[in-house]
């Protein structure tokens, strides 16, 4: 018990410190069961830690065969690092935008799941998709 007390402290502490705001925008449907982003359905704002992912469920691998051998491409995967309270109503498909990039959620994991904090999963959204 006082090991997650301590863990809840530590990452609050952090994401207050050193995160960020992020406003999330889930958008209603159209009548295709498209995403139409001119209805807006809700907006969360809190603050959380965006990092390029890494460790574990961070890296994207992808094995490209050729003729000759193997080729392995690493990629980095944007993640947002959030408190449970905070990051709990998220919905895949949510989008926020970060600079001049739009993403969308992908996943939402619950670290360790012991109801402290989400990571995050994004993917950047096309322009062409709005």
């Amino acid at each position: 018990m006082q090991t997650e007390v301590f863990f809840k402290n530590k990452i609050k502490r952090q994401i207050l410190w050193n995160g960020q705001e992020f406003i999330f925008t889930r958008y209603g449907f159209n009548d295709y069961n498209e995403i139409d982003y001119t209805k807006v359905e809700q907006q969360f704002v809190f603050k959380g830690i965006f990092h390029d992912g890494g460790g574990y469920g961070g890296m994207l691998n992808i094995t490209l065969y050729e003729r000759d051998g193997a080729r392995t491409l690493t990629k980095m995967k944007p993640m947002i690092l959030a408190l449970y309270e905070d990051a709990k109503d998220l919905k895949m498909d949510d989008v926020v935008q970060i600079s001049d990039s739009i993403y969308k959620v992908v996943e939402k994991n619950d670290v360790k799941g012991m109801g402290i904090a989400f990571e995050i999963s994004l993917e950047i959204v096309d322009v062409k998709e709005q």
